[in-house]
Parts: structure tokens; sequence; C-alpha cells
């Protein structure tokens, strides 16, 4: 090695030092993305350690997803300003999907937690249970609606979802009113909703108020659901209960852990007062 080289790297020593193959480096040098600092009379090239965070940044730029057809124009028209640009639009980037990611952790924990409960649930049988207060975000009314106005009605609930991330894990469930409950009107729902765990300034709830719920569960598709309503309220009856203001729907265990319609399983919750 020359005296003029021999504070530089050769390729297979630079390659170690990045942790990559010695290939990379000469792909990287073919398209002129990053060349040695030094090529010889030989055809041997010599890489200066400060290329090594040069090499760092286009591995920076990759992982965030910018391919290397658009990392190569911004290499050849560095400036300060460029740079910040360029970076401030990548920590935007990655800003939003560790909050996907965090989203997505938080929907994982929520659905491991509700589904080992409700292996170790009874469903057989109705009981009377002290509920918790619960702030849940609901659609706009759907009672008595037409088909369209229904379709319309979810997709919006289900767009305000997605923008202001409302989905935590928990099950889309339904309110069926008084009114519908002692008119045998089980499935004219008055909203849907979904169960929020933390406060969103951009949204408004519906507080699910604490106190006593007649809880029972239903086995099959929803079409039936009227003998367990009707099992339910002779249940409310006998135990000289009253009827608060709505029923709460939710699935416990839906397609995601079912192989059919007629093994789901729906948790009902009717508020009562003594």
């Amino acid at each position: 090695m020359s005296e003029a080289t021999h504070k530089y790297f050769t390729t297979g020593e630079f390659a170690r030092l990045c942790r990559v193959n010695k290939q990379t480096l000469f792909y990287y040098d073919d398209i002129g993305l990053m060349s040695p600092d030094i090529k010889n009379e030989k055809g041997y090239r010599f890489y200066s350690y400060r290329q090594f965070e040069l090499f760092n940044v286009i591995e920076l730029l990759k992982e965030v997803g910018m391919p290397l057809k658009e990392i190569k124009p911004f290499l050849e028209n560095k400036t300060p300003e460029n740079f910040v640009s360029l970076l401030e639009d990548k920590a935007s980037t990655i800003q939003r999907k560790i909050q996907n990611l965090q989203q997505i952790q938080q929907m994982i924990e929520t659905k491991l937690s509700l589904t080992k409960e409700a292996i170790k649930t009874d469903f057989s049988r109705i009981h009377i249970e002290e509920l918790s207060e619960e702030k849940l975000f609901s659609s706009d009314a759907i009672l008595d609606c037409t088909d369209r106005d229904f379709v319309r009605a979810v997709s919006d609930f289900i767009d305000a979802l997605h923008t202001h991330r409302l989905d935590a894990g928990y099950p889309i469930g339904a309110m069926v009113s008084r009114n519908q409950l002692l008119s045998a009107d089980y499935e004219n729902y008055s909203n849907l909703y979904m169960k929020q765990t933390e406060n969103h300034e951009a949204i408004t709830c519906y507080t699910k108020p604490k106190g006593l719920y007649v809880v029972g569960y239903h086995f099959g598709k929803s079409e039936r659901i009227a003998a367990t309503y009707e099992e339910m309220l002779a249940f409310i009856k006998a135990h000289e209960l009253q009827i608060g203001e709505y029923s709460y729907e939710e699935y416990v265990l839906d397609a995601v852990t079912k192989n059919t319609s007629e093994e789901y399983v729906t948790k009902i919750m009717i508020e009562v007062r003594k």
C-alpha cells in the first residue's frame, strides 16, 4: 500500500466496517451513488473513514423507504437546506409509522386480553353485574334508518375511527334503546359504538353509565337474537328490575376466532335499575 493510501480502507475492510458485503459497495460505485475516494492505476479501490457517514445516511434513507433512484439525485445536488428538508420529511414519515405501530400494538394487546377473558367465561349464565363507566365513540343515529342511510352511517363511523386513530382493538358494538326492547324490535339499533380508553379532543363520546347490568350471551347469528333477549327480559322481570336506557351488544367470539357464524358469541348487557 502506498503512502497515499495507508490511512484508507480497502473495499473488503470498508465493507466489514459498514457490515455489508463488497458487492454492495461495487454496486453503489457502478451506479454512481457512492464511489471510493481513491482508485489507483491497478484498479484497487480505497475508502476514507469519512465516507462511513455518507454510507450511513444512504442506509438510513433506504430504511425509511427512499429508493436508490431518489437517493442518487439528492446526493448529486447536496445542500444543507436540502438535507434539512429531507430529514424533516423523513422524521414525519417515521413518526407516522411509530404511531401506526403503537396503535397496532395496542390493538393486539386489547384483543389478546379480551380473547383470554372469553376463554374463561361461562356463556351459559345470565347474571347481574356491576359495570364501570365507559366512554363510547358512537355512530350517527341509525334507528329506523333506510338501508342506504345505514350504509352511509356505518361508513362515516369507520372513516372516523381511522381518521382519529380510535380503534384500540375493541369490538364494534350496537346499542338497542329501551323502547325497542319493550317492543321486541331487537335488531333496530340506535347507534354503533367502539369503546375508548383515552381522551380525544377531536371527538365527543357517549358515556355508558356505571351501574347494574343484566349480562347474557347469544350463540349464533344475530337474526336469532330475539330468543336470547326474551330470556334475559324474563330474568329481569323475575328479579323485579327496571330496564334502563340501553342494551349494549358486543361480539366476544366472531370470525376472527370461530370458523362458522353458528359459533359466534355476542355479549348482551342490559342496563337495569332496582
